[in-house]
């Protein structure tokens, strides 16, 4: 019997672990997808630069065979064939002008990567801690809501427990029921039910589209 409720605990605390994963799946993964942007865009610039560099030094070697005081061998001679492949002072500047303007773009995506990058991680590391202060007050921004009235929203429903009503149909952080959770009105129906940021991001987009006195018929009212 002892060894019964043993083996019934590693039981329960293997599938909390695997539920826990899933639920940090989609900030964790949008982190990853970003990371690998981020890695792209510096791979870009970096060859970006690179081009600047051989447009600069091409520049560079045709303003000297193209002025005047540099003296030549007339002897040699031009051929016609050369002179035509051989690009003009004006094109390598216009050459030079794009490659620079494709190390700007690149530096600005870079920039932005790395900021979206480093608050995924933020977000994630507050989903895992369970800190949904932070997360409303970005969900309310997002979306023009009010951040304390969600919170405390929240508390009434679930006491900010992301597994509440786990064996109930409704659940997670606002009680949602699971047929609400997953019609087409929300967007983040496709993320787990027990995602604490989704519901957050959830409930927001509700209230702004004037939903929230019907699906929290007790608690909007009082709270919000």
């Amino acid at each position: 019997m002892r060894r019964s409720k043993s083996l019934i605990a590693i039981i329960v605390i293997a599938l909390a672990a695997i539920t826990l994963a899933a639920v940090a799946a989609p900030e964790a993964a949008e982190a990853a997808s970003l990371k690998g942007k981020l890695r792209s865009a510096k791979k870009a610039l970096r060859q970006s630069t690179k081009r600047v560099k051989a447009a600069e030094a091409a520049l560079a070697a045709a303003l000297v065979v193209a002025d005047p005081a540099v003296p030549t061998d007339p002897a040699l001679g031009v051929d016609p064939a050369a002179q035509h492949a051989t690009p003009t002072v004006q094109e390598l500047k216009a050459r030079l002008a794009k490659a620079r303007r494709a190390v700007r773009r690149w530096k600005l995506r870079v920039h932005r990567l790395a900021r979206q990058y480093r608050f995924r991680l933020k977000m994630a590391e507050w989903e895992r801690r369970a800190k949904w202060m932070p997360i409303i007050e970005v969900a309310a921004a997002k979306y023009h809501v009010k951040a304390d009235g969600m919170y405390r929203m929240m508390m009434r429903e679930s006491g900010g427990r992301r597994y509440a009503g786990a064996d109930s149909p409704y659940k997670g952080l606002f009680q949602y029921w699971t047929g609400t959770w997953s019609a087409s009105w929300n967007p983040y129906r496709h993320d787990s039910i027990y995602d604490g940021s989704s519901q957050i991001f959830a409930t927001a987009y509700a209230i702004s589209k004037g939903m929230g006195p019907q699906m929290w018929t007790t608690t909007f009212a009082s709270q919000y």
